[in-house]
């Protein structure tokens, strides 16, 4: 009984210590064209901002409630302040390049 007890012990503890120890998970990559995709995907996301943003920018503070709801830009931020809507798009943009990089696209240029 005793021999049993302590072989199942050391036995857990060894698969304990090979397995729950390291406290990796194993990371599942993409395959190059879904990788692409991907990045295909944020950098139209990318595009949407930055004429967003010109968009906020070139229009003025008074008529800025009638263009944000002509402007197709969901997700990117819900306020009509100036300001505030170009802030959420800063935060958007910076939030999609961190992505970019994190997938190690290529960047693109301008």
């Amino acid at each position: 009984m005793k021999q049993t007890l302590l072989f199942t012990i050391s036995s857990l503890s060894i698969a304990a210590l090979m397995t729950a120890c390291t406290n990796q998970m194993a990371s599942v990559g993409l395959s190059p064209a879904d990788k692409a995709e991907e990045c295909m995907i944020i950098d139209k996301k990318m595009i949407k901002i930055d004429n967003f943003m010109t968009v906020v920018n070139d229009t003025s503070a008074f008529h800025l409630e009638e263009a944000a709801r002509a402007i197709e830009a969901p997700g990117i931020t819900v306020s009509t302040n100036k300001k505030q809507m170009l802030r959420d798009a800063n935060k958007k943009k910076a939030a999609l390049e961190s992505e970019h990089q994190k997938l190690g696209c290529e960047t693109p240029k301008k």
